[in-house]
């Protein structure tokens, strides 16, 4: 073959790769005149999304795949930007204020009591998303119980659940002997009646004939027994209570005034007793997180956020491990959940130009964030035990450190009926305080009748 064949077969051969190339990919596209025009009249759309406490970067990576899908002509060649966006100040009353005002948000983080209350305001996934039956497969027990109704209908696919955890002092621990945590609430007290620390001569005094005076605290075992100054005390005491309705936990909602909810109340109130042989706290000592950070108390209960908390005040210098919390029945372990979800509101207008159904769409990024690949994005990002069960279950046997125990926390978490949660928090601590205060011998009521009198403020809400 001659030279000049040769030129003009490899000339050919280039002219074809280059047409091929610029009708299948074209890469960059900014550069292909049709995928230019394509990329102009694609129509553009904005979701406005809110919650409590992420950013936008928890999100990112979930968003970008979300709108690289969404530009895909089979799925609906739109242009799709999602805002998140964490509201300060009173965060219940700003959403209802923007719902009412009907500027969105299309998407918001509930907590995960609150359906009861904002049922009416929100749209449940489409029929043809999931059934009941998909949801129950896919998602932890906790979540059927809090986001799905009699009826069927479902109005979250949530990310992640939250549950509570020991939090301990390692250093402390081995000193006092000890080279694992409780596993039980019986062993819980000896653990802290061994590691709590009192001012000797205050100590003598308590413990001798005259047993008027408090004993004075330098160490506390457990950051336990308190109320206003133990950090979501009213979640401990819950646990507890839940814990003690074993029989009773498909109770919705639960009753307060039963024996197992009295001796919860009571076992978590003993801890404040100076009598006490695990006496470890009282109304003056210092919050609990503040008191755990500075080696002024060997354990808290706690939930995974908390683990941010404890770097950002030690930096480092605090020894400290994370456990299960304690169970009453290693049989039969009950957990208790703390966690938001995202929703739907029914008033919701997204940013666009174009004719688009807003809450479809926004169901269909809520759908596409919660398939397993998209899920662990978020969950990786922000370090959260799954809601997911396989997730869930991949998390708690990676055994890679703090979530794996929350994770193996999730499938035995519960909850309990409280949609006005402000309200009932605040009573839970202040029947807290009033007892662990009071000296309810010499006073006009029992302990039963305090629990009662508060129980009844909770049922009121429910």
């Amino acid at each position: 073959m001659t030279k000049p064949k040769i030129i003009l077969i490899s000339f050919i051969l280039l002219f074809l790769l280059f047409i091929a190339w610029f009708v299948i990919s074209c890469p960059p596209l900014k550069k292909c005149p049709f995928s230019k025009k394509q990329t102009e009249n694609q129509p553009k759309v904005t979701l406005n999304f809110v919650g409590p406490f992420d950013t936008q970067r928890d999100w990112q990576e979930v968003f970008d795949k979300f709108n690289a899908y969404k530009k895909l002509e089979q799925n609906g060649f739109l242009d799709v930007t999602i805002d998140y966006k964490a509201l300060s100040g009173n965060y219940q009353n700003e959403v209802k204020e923007l719902q009412y005002d009907e500027k969105g948000p299309n998407i918001f983080m509930l907590f995960n009591s609150w359906l009861p209350e904002y049922q009416e305001d929100l749209l449940p996934a489409p029929e043809e998303m999931a059934t009941l039956a998909q949801f129950k497969n896919t998602f932890v027990r906790v979540a059927v119980d809090d986001f799905t109704t009699s009826d069927g209908k479902i109005y979250s696919l949530p990310l992640y659940v939250d549950t509570l955890a020991l939090f301990y002092n390692e250093d402390m621990f081995l000193q006092a002997g000890y080279t694992k945590p409780p596993e039980n609430w019986d062993e819980f007290k000896n653990y802290v009646e061994k590691l709590s620390r009192f001012n000797e001569e205050e100590k003598n005094i308590a413990t001798g004939i005259n047993n008027t005076n408090i004993k004075q605290l330098e160490i506390a075992g457990a950051a336990f027994g308190g109320g206003w100054n133990v950090n979501r005390s009213q979640d401990i005491l819950m646990l507890l209570v839940i814990q003690n309705n074993l029989n009773k936990n498909d109770e919705r909602p639960l009753s307060f005034t039963n024996a197992g909810s009295t001796n919860a109340i009571k076992y978590y109130t003993s801890f404040t007793d100076p009598s006490k042989r695990y006496y470890t706290w009282d109304k003056d000592w210092m919050y609990s997180i503040d008191a755990f950070t500075q080696n002024k108390a060997a354990m808290m209960i706690n939930y995974t956020r908390m683990i941010e908390n404890i770097e950002e005040k030690t930096q480092g210098e605090i020894n400290y491990k994370i456990a299960p919390v304690p169970q009453l029945d290693e049989n039969n372990k009950v957990n208790y959940a703390e966690y938001w979800a995202p929703v739907v509101p029914a008033k919701a207008p997204c940013v666009t130009k174009e004719k688009i159904d807003c809450y479809s769409l926004a169901w269909e990024f809520l759908s596409f964030a919660a398939k397993e690949e998209n899920a662990k994005l978020y969950l990786d990002e922000t370090n959260r035990p799954s809601a997911i069960l396989q997730l869930a279950q991949e998390q708690r046997d990676k055994n890679d450190g703090a979530r794996s125990i929350f994770a193996s926390q999730v499938l035995t978490t519960k909850s309990w009926v409280h949609p006005d949660s402000e309200r009932s928090d605040q009573i839970l601590v202040d029947m807290i305080d009033y007892l662990t205060t009071k000296n309810l011998d010499t006073g006009e009521l029992t302990i039963n009748e305090v629990i009662e009198n508060y129980g009844n403020k909770i049922k009121s809400l429910q």
